[in-house]
């Protein structure tokens, strides 16, 4: 399945689409009927099963139930979610795609553009975190002053750096402060927002928070070291990074993503894997589900810094 990114200037700005590439004739072919057309464009509009979308449409379930296998069959139409309706269950559908196109051989024209390479499956990870292209949450940094029961300073917090510079990218700014420290987060109380932490459990005390609720956590024996409850294997290296997307512990209608490390450099790589290396590393993800991967960072350049990524699980 191929995708790419289509942008369109409109009098709010730049808006964005994830495009999906039909490149067989066979799946193309259910669209020549204008009715299947009207269903697809319906289930983008407002996703639904089959019987609603027959009674919403005014026509014969049949008809709807016909032009509706034969969208699944070219795969232009998924499965959402299953819901039980009567005592059976109702597949709610929508389309793969917020477009489709079909691209001709030819060399194209290059042209500048601001997005990025894996913009799309960056963009579907954080979906939770987009309210109609604008950033909807907070990133929270280790304080820079003595802080938390290990009494360290934040040595990660530069790096988020590097991750605003590319979630600007992806999302429009919004009109507040987006990033907090773990010190201020922890003093107003009650989380409410979707997080985004960078910083292992001794340079950011949310994480040190997050850290029981994690499949894949952090341990102190003797010395820090990752577990990973999946595989029961244990990770000590100061390159190791953990990236993970869970529920909120503090508020279950929230999403958090950690991006950290055993030590700053571990943070730098769980960052350079989302924003460099996403297509693999965030390969198999599935939304509404938590995910976990451990990357370990590697300097290939020889420059005394991580430059890319190995996933080690």
């Amino acid at each position: 399945m191929v995708r790419r990114w289509l942008v369109e200037d409109t009098p709010q700005g730049a808006v964005g689409r994830e495009v999906e590439i039909l490149e067989k004739p066979d799946r193309v072919a259910p669209l020549s009927s204008p009715l299947a057309w009207r269903i697809l464009q319906e289930l983008a509009r407002a996703p639904d099963y089959p019987n609603a979308l027959a009674a919403r449409l005014h026509l014969h379930e049949q008809k709807v139930y016909y032009h509706v296998r034969r969208l699944e069959r070219a795969g232009l139409l998924e499965v959402l979610r299953e819901e039980s309706k009567r005592g059976a269950s109702a597949r709610v559908l929508a389309p793969t795609a917020e477009a489709f196109a079909i691209v001709l051989k030819g060399r194209g024209k290059p042209v500048a553009s601001p997005l990025l390479p894996h913009a799309g499956i960056v963009a579907r990870f954080l979906e939770e975190f987009s309210s109609e292209g604008t950033f909807n949450g907070s990133i929270v940094v280790g304080s820079p002053y003595t802080h938390g029961p290990f009494s360290t300073t934040s040595r990660d917090s530069p790096y988020a750096v590097e991750l605003g510079f590319f979630l600007g990218r992806l999302f429009a700014a919004p009109k507040r402060p987006l990033v907090r420290l773990d010190t201020e987060l922890k003093a107003a109380g009650p989380v409410r927002d979707h997080l985004i932490l960078v910083g292992g459990p001794v340079a950011n005390i949310i994480t040190m928070d997050l850290n029981p609720h994690l499949a894949v956590n952090f341990d102190w024996k003797q010395v820090w070291r990752m577990e990973s409850s999946r595989t029961k294997r244990q990770y000590a290296d100061e390159q190791v990074g953990l990236i993970a997307k869970v529920r909120s512990p503090w508020n279950p209608s929230r999403a958090v993503v950690l991006l950290g490390g055993l030590h700053a450099v571990g943070t730098m790589a769980a960052i350079l894997g989302v924003t460099q290396s996403a297509e693999d590393v965030l390969d198999g993800y599935k939304p509404g589900e938590d995910f976990y991967r451990v990357v370990a960072g590697q300097d290939r350049d020889a420059d005394g810094r991580i430059d890319t990524v190995s996933i080690l699980e």
